[in-house]
């Protein structure tokens, strides 16, 4: 993708016209100062004296003839030039095209992470909502039935007793499903309390694993997709060390701060620099010193391959670094505003 327009250098941009009457004036300038240099020294009476014994070479027609080859040049130069001013043209048109198919792309698939993370968030209710309370429901059957089965119908109590635990194993499955489709905590504490909770989820999970979680800024006030986006980022990351590095140690690092970055406007102070502003942004890092990975050769999963979509859908930056036997990187920058201001229809 092409550099932005307001921080291209100088160079990628057509001459204007001051320039080029400058280097007309140059060339006029050159071609006077020829002339008082030829007439002060003769120039044309000595080449005629060193041709006129080759008179039958034709050689004192030569200034002729280089004078139309000059001419002739420079309508070739000419040419090339115009010809070079339509490319530079049709290439600008094309990126220009290729941004705007760029950031579609980038919005449409923002709105495709939103709409799944609402349907997501639907399921999870629903799951909660009507099978936990049927399956409650059972359970509470199931158990009356025990009691009152208890001394008079062995059979029944047993296949009641068998009720009331494929009950309780479905109850505990959902409730899997549930944590999968919506983080728990995150609506009701916020993500940082949400991401602990993951966390430490993990660490019963890996034993063998070291986790360290520092969290520093106020993450309230987030668009829902960017709250989500990066739940599932660290998500994602700790299912991977789980793959990969299950006996590693691990650091986790989110912070949410300005940085000062140029003035996207493109004004400029007294001195001619741009003006710095603040960005609001959170950036997100997980690191572990596992065995690492050759980032030239391909990989099968999708796995950085989704984070790597979802930062870019949001606006942000994803950036990994990692190496054979020496860890694992992962670094996202967002912005803290995206996703606020386009919500799915």
């Amino acid at each position: 993708m092409s550099s932005d327009p307001i921080t291209s250098s100088s160079t990628d941009r057509p001459p204007s016209h001051s320039t080029v009457w400058r280097d007309l004036a140059w060339v006029i300038a050159a071609a006077v100062l020829a002339m008082v240099l030829g007439a002060a020294f003769d120039v044309s009476e000595r080449a005629y004296r060193l041709t006129r014994g080759m008179e039958r070479f034709q050689l004192d027609e030569l200034p002729g003839t280089l004078f139309v080859l000059s001419i002739g040049l420079a309508w070739f130069a000419w040419r090339r030039y115009r010809d070079a001013r339509r490319e530079l043209g049709y290439r600008r048109r094309l990126e220009e095209q290729a941004e705007q198919l760029l950031a579609d792309n980038r919005r449409l698939a923002n709105q495709a992470l939103q709409a799944q993370e609402l349907e997501r968030r639907h399921m999870a209710r629903e799951l909660h909502d009507e099978l936990g309370q049927y399956l409650n429901a059972i359970s509470l059957d199931a158990a009356r039935i025990r009691d009152l089965s208890s001394e008079r119908e062995p059979e029944i109590h047993r296949i009641s007793l068998g009720v009331i635990h494929s009950a309780t194993h479905v109850y505990r499955e959902i409730g899997g499903m549930i944590r999968r489709l919506r983080p728990i905590g995150l609506d009701e504490f916020g993500l940082p309390s949400a991401l602990e909770h993951c966390v430490d989820g993990w660490r019963e999970r890996l034993p063998e694993a070291s986790f360290s979680v520092t969290i520093e800024g106020d993450f309230s006030g987030l668009s829902d997709t960017l709250t989500i986006t990066l739940y599932r980022l660290v998500q994602e990351g700790l299912t991977n060390v789980s793959k990969f590095a299950r006996r590693s140690r691990v650091e986790l690092f989110m912070v949410r701060a300005p940085r000062e970055a140029q003035n996207a406007s493109g004004a400029s102070n007294a001195c001619g620099t741009a003006t710095p502003t603040q960005i609001d942004e959170i950036v997100v890092t997980m690191a572990d010193d596992g065995p690492g990975t050759d980032l030239t050769q391909p990989r099968a999963g999708l796995g950085l391959i989704g984070m790597r979509e979802r930062v870019e859908a949001l606006g942000g930056e994803f950036h990994v670094a990692s190496e054979p036997q020496r860890g694992f990187l992962f670094c996202a920058r967002l912005p803290a505003q995206a996703g606020l201001a386009e919500p799915v229809n």
